[in-house]
C-alpha cells in the first residue's frame, strides 16, 4: 500500500515538487508554442490556397468562356500539381456540361478534414467590359502537412519534458542528497549522541549556510546542555552536601508515613549512628519515633487541613530511651503524573533550648520579685526624694528671705550713707565696696534661687502687655554706665517696624537681656557691642521678633560653645570669672525656651561673639 504524503522523506517531496513543477512549465510552453506554431502554419496554407484560388480563376475564365475542353482539363491537370491541393470541382455557367473534378486517390481516406474554397470564375474580354460570371469551382486544400508538423513539434515537446524531467530529477536527488541529506544525516546523528548522554559533542560547520547555521544552533544548544546538566549536577551535589551534612533533621515519607529517606542528623536525632541503621531498623516513622497517640493524632490532622506545619513544639521519644524536644516543620507534596503526594519535612532539636526557656521563666519569675522589691523601694525613695525637694524649696524660700532681708538693710544704709555729703573720698569708696558686694551677693542669691526654681519646674511665665521699644531701650540704658567705664561703642539699632505692644513676660525678657548685654561687657576689653531688634515676620495676630546682642570681644572655641549653656560652667580664663556663678546664660537659655525659643550663638577666639534669639509675640493692639 502506498505510503501517504506526509510519510514521503524530505528528498522524495522535493524531487516529487520541482517534477511536478518542470512538468507543469514545459506543458505550458509547449502547448503556447504548439498552438503558435500550428496557428501560423495554418494561416500559410490559407494563403497558398487563397493565392492558388486567385490564380486557377483567372486561368480558366477564358478556357470557359471559349468553350476549350482541353484547355480546362489542361488546367485541372496543372491544379493538382500541387501535392497541397486534394481536390478540385468546376462547373460552367449556361453550358449543360457536367462539372469536372480532379482530386487523388487517397483523398477519401484522408484523415484531416481538408480545407475547402468556393470561388467564381469570372471573364472580363476588355477593361472596359462589364465581368461576367462564366463558372464556378471548389477548391480542397489538405492539412496533412501542417497536422503533420504539428505532431512532430508535439512529438519534440514530449521528448524535451522528459529531458527536462530526467535532469531535474537526477539534479535534485544529487543536490539535495549533498546539500540537505547528508548533514540533516550527520545532524540527526548528532542528536541521537545528544540523546543518549553524549552532552557537549560538536559537528564542524561545513558551509555557511541554513544548515550552517542550523548546525551551530546544533552545537550551542550541545554546549548548553551540558553546561546545564554540569550545573544541575552541581546543584545535586550541593544539595546532597546539604541534606547529608545540615544540623537539622531531614526526612521525606509517603502519604501513609512510610519513611523514604532521612539524613545523618535525623538519624543521629532518633539515636543512629547513620541513615541505613534507622531505615534498616524500620521504614515506619511511629516505630521510630514515640509519640502520645492524641499528640500524633493532631499533628496529622493539622497537617492533612492545613497542608502545612511550621514549627511545632512536641516531646518526643528516641529507641535508646532519651526525651527529645524537637520542633516539626512539614508539608505537603502533591503527586505528578500518577505519583502518589509525599510528606517532606525538617526537625530541630530544641531540647537545650526548652531547658534554657525553663530555666529563664525560673529567673523571669525571680526577677519579677526583685522588681518589685526594686520598685517598692524606688517608690519609698521617690517619697523621700519628694519630700527633700519640698524641704529644700522651703529651705530655698525661707534662706532667699532671710538672706534678702539684711542685705536690703545694709544695701539701703548703704545709699543713705552715700547720699551723706559730709564723707571724704576714702569713706565714700569704702561705702561704695559695700553697696556693690551688697550688690552682687543679692545676684548670686536670685540666680541660686531661679535656678532652683527652674529646675523644679516651679517657673512659670506671666505674659503681659509690655511697650517692646521701651524695654529695650530699659535694658540698654542699665549698662551705659559699665560700657562707658570701659570706654567702649554701644550700637543699639531698633527696628522702626516693630510693633509698638506686644504680650510677653518684660521682667524675663529683661532679664534675658541683661545678662547677654552684661557677659558682652564683661568679656570685651576695647571695641564694641551693639543690640539689634527687627522684624523678621509678621501676621495679623503676631510677629516674629529676632533680638542680636554682638560685640568684639575675646570670642569662644567650639568646645567652649558647647559648655556654654551649661549650669555652673565658666568657659573664660580665670582672670575673667571673679564675680561669677556660670548660671547667667543657664537660666537665659531655660527662660527663652519657656518663650518658645532657643538663644543661639556663633563666637570665634579674637573676633567676638553673637547672641540671638527668635520671639513670636502676640500682637495687643
Amino acid at each position: 500500500m502506498r505510503a501517504p504524503l506526509r510519510d514521503w522523506s524530505i528528498q522524495t517531496r522535493l524531487m516529487a515538487g520541482l517534477g511536478a513543477v518542470a512538468t507543469l512549465l514545459v506543458l505550458a510552453v509547449g502547448a503556447y508554442w504548439t498552438s503558435r506554431e500550428e496557428r501560423q502554419l495554418t494561416e500559410a496554407l490559407l494563403q497558398r490556397q487563397e493565392r492558388l484560388a486567385q490564380i486557377a480563376a483567372r486561368g480558366f475564365a477564358g478556357p470557359i468562356w471559349n468553350l476549350d475542353i482541353a484547355a480546362i482539363s489542361n488546367l485541372l491537370d496543372a491544379v493538382m500539381a500541387d501535392p497541397e491541393v486534394q481536390a478540385i470541382e468546376l462547373e460552367a455557367l449556361g453550358v449543360d456540361v457536367q462539372p469536372l473534378r480532379r482530386q487523388r486517390d487517397h483523398a477519401a481516406a484522408a484523415a484531416v478534414a481538408p480545407l475547402v474554397k468556393e470561388f467564381d470564375v469570372v471573364y472580363q474580354a476588355v477593361s472596359q467590359q462589364r465581368p461576367v460570371k462564366v463558372g464556378q469551382a471548389r477548391l480542397h486544400f489538405t492539412g496533412e502537412r501542417v497536422a503533420a508538423a504539428v505532431t512532430e513539434m508535439r512529438r519534440f515537446v514530449v521528448m524535451l519534458l522528459a529531458a527536462v524531467l530526467v535532469a531535474v530529477l537526477a539534479s535534485c536527488y544529487w543536490l539535495v542528497n549533498r546539500l540537505v541529506k547528508q548533514p540533516v544525516s550527520r545532524l540527526g546523528a548528532l542528536a541521537q549522541r545528544v540523546s543518549h548522554g553524549e552532552l557537549g559533542v560538536m559537528l564542524e560547520v561545513e558551509r555557511q549556510d541554513e544548515l550552517g547555521e542550523l548546525t551551530e544552533q546544533f552545537n550551542r544548544m550541545s554546549q548548553q546542555l551540558r553546561q546545564s546538566s554540569d550545573g544541575l549536577r552541581a546543584s545535586e551535589a550541593r544539595y546532597r552536601s546539604l541534606f547529608e551534612n545540615a544540623t537539622e533533621g531531614i526526612f521525606q515519607t509517603d502519604g501513609r508515613g512510610r519513611l523514604l529517606g532521612l539524613n545523618k542528623a535525623m538519624a543521629q536525632m532518633l539515636g543512629y549512628e547513620r541513615p541505613a541503621l534507622a531505615l534498616a531498623s524500620s521504614r515506619n516513622l511511629r516505630r521510630l519515633v514515640r509519640l502520645e497517640p492524641g499528640e500524633l493524632r493532631r499533628v496529622v490532622r493539622a497537617l492533612m487541613r492545613h497542608r502545612l506545619l511550621q514549627q511545632v513544639p512536641m516531646l518526643v521519644g528516641t529507641h535508646d530511651g532519651r526525651q527529645l524536644w524537637i520542633e516539626l516543620s512539614a508539608h505537603i507534596v502533591p503527586g505528578s503524573q500518577g505519583q502518589e503526594a509525599r510528606i517532606e519535612g525538617m526537625i530541630s532539636d530544641i531540647t537545650q533550648r526548652r531547658l534554657a526557656e525553663q530555666e529563664l521563666t525560673r529567673h523571669r519569675d525571680h526577677l519579677e520579685e526583685l522588681i518589685e522589691a526594686r520598685t517598692m523601694e524606688l517608690s519609698q525613695a521617690k517619697i523621700r526624694a519628694e519630700a527633700a525637694n519640698q524641704s529644700k524649696s522651703r529651705f530655698l524660700a525661707t534662706m532667699s528671705h532671710e538672706f534678702r532681708t539684711p542685705l536690703n538693710a545694709i544695701l539701703g544704709f548703704a545709699q543713705l550713707l552715700q547720699m551723706d555729703e559730709g564723707l571724704d573720698d576714702a569713706q565714700r569708696n569704702k561705702i561704695n565696696l559695700v553697696r556693690d558686694s551688697g550688690e552682687h551677693l543679692l545676684a548670686l542669691i536670685t540666680d541660686l534661687l531661679d535656678m532652683a526654681s527652674i529646675e523644679a519646674g516651679k517657673v512659670r511665665l506671666q505674659p503681659a502687655t509690655v511697650d517692646l521699644r521701651a524695654l529695650l531701650e530699659v535694658a540698654c540704658d542699665a549698662i551705659r554706665l559699665r560700657v562707658a567705664e570701659k570706654r567702649l561703642a554701644f550700637l543699639v539699632r531698633i527696628d522702626e517696624n516693630l510693633p509698638l505692644r506686644v504680650r510677653v513676660d518684660g521682667q524675663r525678657l529683661r532679664q534675658v537681656l541683661l545678662n547677654l548685654l552684661s557677659n558682652a561687657v564683661k568679656f570685651t576689653d576695647h571695641g564694641r557691642l551693639s543690640l539689634v531688634a527687627e522684624l523678621v515676620g509678621q501676621s495679623p495676630a503676631t510677629a516674629t521678633v529676632r533680638i542680636e546682642v554682638s560685640d568684639t570681644g575675646i570670642g569662644m572655641n567650639e568646645a567652649q560653645v558647647s559648655r556654654l549653656f551649661q549650669p555652673f560652667e565658666q568657659v573664660a580664663e580665670d582672670a575673667r570669672r571673679t564675680g561669677g556663678t556660670g548660671l547667667g546664660l543657664s537660666i537665659s537659655q531655660q527662660l527663652v525656651r519657656l518663650m518658645g525659643s532657643r538663644i543661639e550663638v556663633h563666637s570665634e577666639p579674637g573676633a567676638g561673639s553673637r547672641f540671638w534669639f527668635d520671639l513670636e509675640l502676640p500682637l495687643q493692639s
